[in-house]
């Protein structure tokens, strides 16, 4: 019986924590449109964020960073190959379900900017759909 519990308990330990990370995971669009602001950085270092690109739509659709602040931004792609570009930065860049892309630059004016994560799906481009706010 001893066994059986040394056993019993470490296994459903480890189901309920695969289960939680699976439902996290899953939970994709809730996020959606949502502000995300990282936690404040020490000077000299730099904001890594993460965006998440699924069905046109990406997550969150809201970033927040500080002006003078380096900013690296991680794109991720559930489903297909998206092209990002951040036109008042001059950044580019592509993500596939394969690669994640990586974007990193210095906004040192305060303001809302727009970007693109978008496809091209039968010949019409998805038009902006974030935002990145500069405080």
């Amino acid at each position: 019986m001893r066994m059986l519990r040394a056993t019993i308990l470490p296994m459903a330990a480890l189901l309920v924590a695969a289960a939680t990370v699976l439902a996290a995971d899953q939970a994709g669009p809730k996020g959606e449109g949502k502000a995300v602001a990282a936690r404040s950085v020490a000077p000299g270092q730099v904001r890594k964020l993460h965006v998440t690109a699924f069905e046109g739509k990406i997550a969150p659709s809201t970033l927040r960073v500080k002006a003078g602040e380096r900013v690296q931004i991680t794109f991720f792609s559930k489903d297909a190959s998206y092209g990002i570009k951040f036109k008042d930065f001059d950044v580019t860049a592509k993500v596939s379900k394969e690669k994640p892309a990586v974007v990193e630059f210095t906004p040192n004016e305060k303001g809302t900017f727009q970007f693109r994560c978008g496809k091209t799906i039968n010949l019409k481009k998805w038009a902006e759909n974030g935002t990145l706010i500069v405080e």
